[in-house]
């Protein structure tokens, strides 16, 4: 977990200027001299908290009831002026899970990443994937003055890392322990895209989004992908 984390403080690090200017910025003011109200929830950075499903995972690999993740986004918020409606766009980092009882590993022989379900006597205490991307969301945004808001939007990134890590019996000498982390994914994607949304009021939103981007590339691996579910917190 070192390593999206990392991702994430350098991601605030960078963008925290920009947020900040934006903070400063005076309210606007009508030709009548009238004031606009004040929005305190800007969403200018929000922590996506989620579960996520994988879908079209192989009948045969049994995967963990809770996927835990989160995305991080940093959101530069351009509001139209008197109009409920504002277009966020900025940077985020994604971070997914996966439990299961198999490994992911290459085949030589068919030149694909494959599932290789743990022999029953070998006994583990861990056996996850990770996957971390970085990501430009782009989202329409809707506030109603009383604190309902929902948003939509999409992302584009770049995948970073696709990983296994493995803590219990050695598979080939059960009698002896074993802890790795497998980081020689071949065959997957470079890129990512998923959609999403969120529904909710003043600083808490239902979370939702999908990817229709695979991990591997077309037929060079399963052909899985995540489907999230969760909450947001807008931070300020």
């Amino acid at each position: 977990m070192k390593r999206p984390f990392l991702t994430v403080i350098l991601l605030l690090a960078c963008v925290f200027t920009m947020l900040n200017a934006q903070t400063s910025q005076t309210p606007y003011t009508s030709p009548k001299d009238t004031v606009e109200k004040k929005v305190v929830f800007r969403d200018r950075l929000i922590m996506d908290i989620y579960h996520t499903f994988w879908m079209n995972m192989p009948t045969e690999v049994t995967h963990m009831k809770f996927d835990p993740g989160f995305t991080v986004s940093a959101i530069w918020d351009f509001k139209i002026k008197n109009k409920p409606v504002a277009v966020g766009l900025g940077v985020g980092v994604s971070y997914y899970t996966q439990f299961s009882d198999a490994l992911l590993r290459y085949d030589a022989t068919s030149g694909k990443m494959k599932y290789y379900l743990m022999p029953e006597d070998v006994h583990y205490n861990l056996l996850k994937m990770n996957y971390l991307n970085v990501n430009v969301p782009l989202e329409f945004r809707y506030r109603h003055p009383n604190g309902f808001k929902f948003s939509v939007g999409a992302r584009a990134g770049l995948i970073c890392e696709i990983s296994q890590k493995y803590k219990g019996s050695d598979p080939a000498m059960p009698s002896d322990t074993a802890m790795y982390k497998n980081l020689l994914f071949k065959n997957k994607m470079k890129y990512n895209i998923d959609v999403y949304a969120r529904i909710g009021w003043k600083f808490v939103n239902v979370y939702y989004s999908f990817s229709p981007t695979p991990l591997f590339a077309d037929n060079k691996g399963p052909k899985i992908y995540p489907m999230s579910l969760g909450i947001s917190l807008s931070i300020f």
